[in-house]
This record gives structure tokens, C-alpha cells and sequence, in this order.
């Protein structure tokens, strides 16, 4: 089908958007059949389409926009952000792995980003231009153990690799793999001794399981950063949001369907966190320091100065 082929070539340009008469060339499709596409897909709020030089139409899916006056919330693929979801009507997008959202936070591709701790503490410093405002949640990940020995799974820069060197003093960690998403660490499992991973992905593997609650207690997952152009011009929106995130009751179905998991899953997966907990930056410097990142509360000040 013409429409979902358009579909497709959109969410692979991303934020770059694609020209209206390379639409026709790469899909091979008739200009008429596309512009009629395009037109109806623009009516429903999907894409947008703007003149460049000339007549040339450049287009985006609507949540990739860089002009828009909607928020733009990146986020990965956890039930750690079912309150998140459910506070705010924005545009969010889903990411396979917290590198890729911090940067697009750093380069203004998204507004808002829910990531991990550490990514955003590293890319705030060396980059300057996004300010940490909360905490998402604590807990809701852990180790699954796998069939092989040796080594351990986990995502680069990131609450999960943190946590595995906490906890390397209980559990003999000789050698950790890096992976750029949640599929592809599973897929591994049978030859890797175990895999630090979160809901509701820990939930979904039948295999023995270990949260790290259970070995160094409560420790935060991702934390919330907003770039600072956005703060400038989308303040109202951002503090809206930032309020429902202290009231707000999870909307299942919208979380499930954001996500792309199952209400059933969500419900059971949610459970293992923890809410929008407060911690103290001195907090924060001890839970880094705690994972090998030792760093000065100097450096850290202006970064979370609205925590």
C-alpha cells in the first residue's frame, strides 16, 4: 500500500524530511498519487509540509517537525515513562537506546527528553545547553541471567550499566558487552551470563532474575532534561507538564499504545518503580560516585539547578 510505503520513508528520514518529488522517485509512484496522499495524510494532522526554495514541498512526519508548536518528548522504550505519557498531550518519540535520545535533545531534535541519569549528567557538561529538571522514577530493573559465562549485557551510558558496577562486589562481573537496544541483548541471552535490563522487558523473560533494588536498594533511573531553546519557547507547555507530573493517574491504554506493549504487561511492569521520588543532588553525586563516576558538585550545580 502506497500510503504506509510513505509512511515508512518518512520515519526513516526522521527529522531531515524529504522532498515531495523524491517521494516519487524513491517509491517508484505516480506525482498524483502522491500529492493526493500527502493531502489527506496533512488533513489528519500526520505530516507537515513546508514550500522550500521554489514549489519543492519538504516533508515530515508531524512529531519530527523542527517548527512545530507542540512538544516534542523523546523518550525509550520503558514503562517508566507510563506517567510521563499519560501527563501531557505532545508528540513523543521512542527511542531503542539513550545515546541517540540525548543527543537529539542536545542538537534541539526534541524538546524534552526522559533518559538515563548518567547520559544526560555526561552530555549536559561537555554540551551546556540543557538543564536536568526531575527525577522519573527509581528502581524497575535488574539482572536476568543467561545460559552462557563470562560476560554481561547492557546499554552504553546508561542507569543499567551503572548499576552492574554497584553491584560488582555481590555478583562477579568479569566483562560487560555494550548494545544498542533491549531486542538485541535478548536475543543474546543464551550465550551471555546475564543482561541488566528494565520493565517490562525484565518481566517478559521467563529466566532467573535478580532486581537491583534487592542488592544496593532504591537507586534512580532516568531523569528529565529539557533543552534550553525549548525552555525558552515552549515554557508554559513545559511547566504544565512538569505540574501533571506530581497529580497525574496512568493512562494504560495510552501508555500501552505509545509503547507498543500490552495493557496486561504495562500494569504487572509498573509495580517495580517508583514514581517521581525526590533526590537531593548530593543524593545524585553519591548514587554517580557510586557507580565509577566521581564528580564535583561545582559541575554539577547549573545543570540541576532547577532540581
Amino acid at each position: 500500500m502506497l500510503e504506509n510505503k510513505i509512511l515508512k520513508l518518512l520515519e526513516d528520514v526522521k527529522y531531515e524530511g524529504i522532498l515531495q518529488s523524491e517521494i516519487v522517485k524513491k517509491l517508484k509512484a505516480s506525482k498524483s498519487r502522491v500529492s493526493e496522499i500527502l493531502k489527506i495524510l496533512e488533513n489528519h494532522g500526520v505530516i507537515v509540509r513546508n514550500i522550500e526554495a521554489g514549489k519543492s514541498y519538504r516533508v515530515w512526519l508531524t512529531r519530527y517537525y523542527p517548527h512545530g508548536d507542540r512538544l516534542r518528548v523523546g523518550i525509550l522504550k520503558s514503562t517508566e515513562y507510563s506517567v510521563l505519557i499519560s501527563a501531557v498531550d505532545a508528540d513523543f518519540i521512542v527511542y531503542e537506546n539513550a545515546i541517540d535520545l540525548t543527543r537529539d535533545l542536545i542538537m534541539n531534535r526534541v524538546d524534552l527528553a526522559a533518559s538515563p541519569l548518567i547520559t544526560q549528567v555526561l552530555f549536559g557538561i561537555m554540551m551546556k545547553n540543557i538543564r536536568i529538571f526531575d527525577v522519573v522514577a527509581e528502581n524497575g530493573s535488574g539482572i536476568v541471567f543467561g545460559e552462557g559465562k563470562g560476560s554481561f549485557g547492557t546499554s552504553e551510558m546508561s542507569a543499567m550499566e551503572i548499576n552492574l558496577k554497584a553491584v560488582r562486589d555481590e555478583i562477579p562481573i568479569k566483562q560487560v558487552e555494550y548494545y544498542s537496544s533491549p531486542e538485541k541483548m535478548i536475543e543474546d541471552l543464551s550465550r551471555l551470563e546475564g543482561i541488566a535490563i528494565w520493565e517490562p522487558y525484565i518481566s517478559m523473560i521467563e529466566k532467573e532474575k535478580v532486581y537491583f533494588k534487592e542488592i544496593i536498594g532504591d537507586t534512580p533511573c532516568c531523569t528529565i532534561a529539557v533543552n534550553e531553546i525549548a525552555i525558552k519557547k515552549k515554557e508554559e507547555m513545559i511547566n504544565e507538564l512538569l505540574d501533571k507530573l506530581r497529580k497525574c493517574r496512568i493512562d494504560f491504554k495510552k501508555v500501552s499504545n505509545v509503547l507498543g506493549f500490552n495493557e496486561k504487561l504495562t500494569k504487572n511492569s509498573i509495580k517495580n518503580y517508583n514514581f517521581n521520588p525526590d533526590y537531593s543532588l548530593d543524593e545524585i553525586i553519591r548514587y554517580l560516585k557510586r557507580g565509577g563516576i566521581d564528580l564535583s558538585r561545582e559541575s554539577l550545580v547549573k545543570l540541576f539547578e532547577n532540581l
